[in-house]
């Protein structure tokens, strides 16, 4: 897959091709994670099309019930109509049980009401047929599936970037997605807002079936607090991942638990995520809250190892992991992700981390991944724009990058 991106938050352009692995390498604050976010996003947004859409019209549908319900109460004397009292009482029965039987009951209302059976202010009436007729709308409209897709990569995309997708330098930026010679999408994006074409078809086959986006290891943590607040697409699509059960040691890919000598998993009775760690034949269970930053860093791949999550058309983005592993767990860490590449798992991974992307250009050597395998540089230039080029065949110049602070505190005085 290949995706385009101009003037998105400060990358000015960017060509990223994600066929296997995908280092995007630099300084912080310089795009990476903004890569990350958008792969992950259009591949949700794809993925969760329907799902969203469903979501999003039992939200619409739920505040037009409440204005209704508000609206008769406050308008009308129910005391006065006890036929259209039971009428209401049984609209807060139904209303979050059954969405057919609840449309029957509104048109019952409805026609109540038009029957004249009871005296209204002409305005009062015409404000509750307004509402009638946006909630029959929900219900029986219909909708494409491109613009489903389109209100769906709208709203992961707000969740992920709280509506600051656009460019700082510029209102307008553009999104493309190929994959060969084959356009799957074309987005503008105005003021924050996804524009598409409605003559353009949507492609139907987005290149990856789903997406996971791992950003902190804090996640196993506060998870009731990440539960309660749900604001953050992949977090929440992360946390019902990493709470699916095992299918076992045999049918998993990586070897980590002889790298953090135990398992994490999730305790449903607890309602919590734990470390049963080895103390020679004597195995320990451990809360996570009192687990090394690292052992949870790795324990979110072990778990999602052993719920079956890796396969062939997963896109595993992973933000910065570096940050809270020591270099011998980074190596280790590089090793286990060119073992997911190998077996056919796609990895977009951003770093600033010399001892990381060492690693990882060394096994994927190794494991002769060859055209699998990109390496970009983020940087930012002197109009304080972000350009992302393919350094692939010239990886000198990340390490050289990378490693300058190091230099300057050994060489400099």
């Amino acid at each position: 897959m290949k995706l385009i991106l101009e003037n998105i938050g400060i990358i000015e352009k960017a060509d990223i091709d994600i066929n296997g692995l995908t280092v995007i390498a630099g300084n912080n604050d310089s795009g990476k994670s903004t890569i990350g976010k958008i792969a992950y996003s259009l591949t949700k947004s794809f993925e969760d099309y329907e799902l969203n859409f469903e979501k999003e019209k039992k939200k619409k549908v739920e505040m037009y019930f409440r204005h209704l319900y508000i609206s008769i109460r406050r308008d009308i004397d129910l005391k006065q109509n006890a036929e259209l009292r039971k009428l209401m009482d049984k609209f807060q029965i139904v209303r979050r049980i059954d969405n057919k039987k609840l449309l029957e009951l509104i048109n019952k209302i409805k026609d109540f009401i038009d029957k004249d059976k009871i005296k209204l202010d002409p305005k009062i009436k015409e404000k509750l047929n307004v509402l009638f007729k946006e909630i029959n709308k929900l219900f029986k409209g219909t909708e494409s599936k491109n613009s489903k897709i389109i209100k769906s990569i709208n709203q992961i995309f707000k969740s992920e970037f709280n509506n600051q997708i656009n460019s700082v330098f510029t209102n307008e930026s553009k999104i493309s997605v190929l994959e060969g010679n084959n356009k799957i999408i074309n987005l503008t994006i105005k003021d924050n807002d996804i524009q598409y074409d409605k003559s353009k078809k949507i492609d139907d086959i987005f290149p990856f079936d789903s997406s996971v986006f791992i950003e902190t290891p804090f996640i196993l943590t506060y998870k009731n607090a990440f539960e309660y607040s749900k604001s953050i697409y992949h977090v929440e699509d992360l946390l019902n991942r990493l709470k699916r059960p095992n299918i076992g040691d045999k049918d998993s890919i990586l070897n980590i638990k002889q790298i953090i000598n135990g398992d994490i998993y999730f305790d449903e009775d607890e309602n919590n995520f734990l470390f049963r760690k080895n103390f020679g034949k004597k195995k320990i269970k451990i809360n996570i809250l009192n687990s090394a930053s690292g052992i949870k860093s790795l324990g979110i791949l072990q778990l999602l190892d052993k719920s079956g999550e890796f396969n062939k058309n997963l896109l595993l983005v992973i933000d910065e992991p570096e940050v809270h592993l020591h270099p011998d767990w980074q190596v280790e860490y590089a090793k286990l992700l060119i073992q997911l590449v190998k077996e056919g798992v796609k990895v977009l991974i951003t770093s600033h981390s010399p001892y990381l992307i060492e690693a990882l250009n060394k096994f994927s050597k190794k494991e002769k991944l060859g055209e699998e395998v990109k390496f970009y540089l983020s940087e930012l230039n002197n109009t304080g724009k972000v350009i992302i080029t393919d350094k692939t065949s010239n990886k000198e110049c990340i390490f050289d990058k990378l490693s300058k602070p190091f230099e300057r505190l050994i060489f400099e005085e």
